[in-house]
């Protein structure tokens, strides 16, 4: 009944793009017209083989920063490059309440997936938690939405509720890098450790920038007894 009334409403007061603002009729990503969501840039070879940030030069193999740190993990695969449709959807699914938009960028990080080759020896999906006070603002954890997605896709379990968030901290986009890993640092605990034990963990995130939270998560992960922690995140910072 929902789906026809919102049907009805769109035929008369049809939606506009929150990107180009065109009206909406037929085939669309939510909130963003086909055009625009096409538009959204993936990020493709050549990219850091540690971090997946996107690289200029094809003989490059890490950015600057990974050539001379290391950080819990054992590499960052990123989906898009957080910039235009994608920040703005990625905006629209987390501090907006546009679950469905989980669906489409869901399938978004499996494309890209199966474009740029998965991995074959995760044993299972663990979504970065949130704090609860973020959790009863927005109603959901948007992370756990785009693991169980991936989840069901390949095949995989996803474990939510072992690895929770311990403490609040500041929000990460306020602070410099140095600053960000400090802030988080202590952030994380592990509940049902015998969940992950010599267990291959893929973490999955929404958004890498510093690397902070991945690194403090699989920090976190490794010290309970995981075997090793790669990491997918939807959208990468440039």
């Amino acid at each position: 009944m929902k789906n026809i009334f919102t049907n009805i409403l769109d035929l008369i007061f049809p939606p506009s793009c929150k990107t180009c603002g065109k009206v909406m009729r037929g085939e669309r990503k939510v909130c963003f017209c086909r055009e625009c969501w096409d538009s959204i840039r993936k990020i493709k070879d050549p990219f850091c083989l540690y971090c997946g940030k996107q690289l200029i030069l094809s003989d490059d193999h890490f950015c600057a920063d990974c050539s001379v740190r290391r950080l819990s993990f054992v590499d960052n695969r990123s989906s898009g490059v957080y910039e235009g449709v994608l920040k703005e959807a990625l905006h629209e699914f987390k501090y907006k309440g546009k679950k469905s938009l989980g669906k489409y960028l869901g399938e978004f990080m499996v494309a890209c997936i199966r474009e740029n080759g998965g991995w074959n020896d995760i044993d299972l999906i663990i979504p970065v938690p949130i704090s609860d006070s973020k959790r009863e603002k927005r109603e959901y954890n948007q992370t756990e939405i785009l693991a169980e997605y991936l989840g069901a896709e390949f095949k995989i379990p996803v474990i939510k509720n072992v690895l929770i968030r311990s403490k609040d901290t500041l929000a990460q986009y306020k602070l410099s890098k140095e600053q960000r890993f400090k802030n988080i640092s202590g952030a994380f605990n592990v509940k049902y450790t015998e969940k992950i034990k010599w267990a291959s963990v893929l973490l999955v995130d929404d958004l890498f920038t510093s690397g902070a939270t991945a690194d403090e998560c699989s920090k976190t992960l490794l010290g309970a007894g995981a075997s090793q922690i790669r990491v997918f995140t939807l959208a990468r910072g440039l």
